[in-house]
């Protein structure tokens, strides 16, 4: 194997919990846990409001524009309403993708600490029997 590969794969395996670090670690994994929703809620509440004022900003672009079509002005007015969807669409898609990363890492997180309980309960046994 390349000692480059070699180098990094020793460094990436030296940063995994071991099992003795079994309940600091599960101490760990809840906190973190618990700051990452705090952070989704939070990005939830400022979802909410961004599209309560993009709805509230547009509407009267969408009337002035339709009063104006005749002018250069009803499809500036218009552009200005489908900018704030536009923007508020794609922070809507940013808090999907943050949800999404949050149930991922709960799950490999839960993934990782089933093995590191069987690790515990395996070297348990290993050092009972021998």
């Amino acid at each position: 194997m390349d000692p480059v590969n070699e180098n990094i794969r020793e460094r990436l395996l030296s940063h995994l919990p071991q099992p003795a670090n079994l309940n600091a670690y599960r101490e760990e994994v809840a906190s973190l846990l618990k700051k990452k929703e705090k952070e989704l809620r939070r990005e939830k509440r400022v979802l909410i409001e961004l599209w309560v004022f993009a709805v509230v900003v547009s509407i009267p672009f969408l009337w002035m524009g339709a009063q104006r079509m005749d002018t250069v002005l009803g499809p500036y007015f218009m552009g200005c309403a489908g900018f704030w969807f536009l923007f508020a669409l794609v922070y809507f898609v940013a808090h999907s993708v943050s949800r999404s990363r949050l149930a991922l890492l709960k799950e490999v997180k839960q993934v990782q600490v089933q093995v590191l309980e069987v690790q515990a309960l395996l070297s348990k046994d290993g050092g009972q029997k021998a």
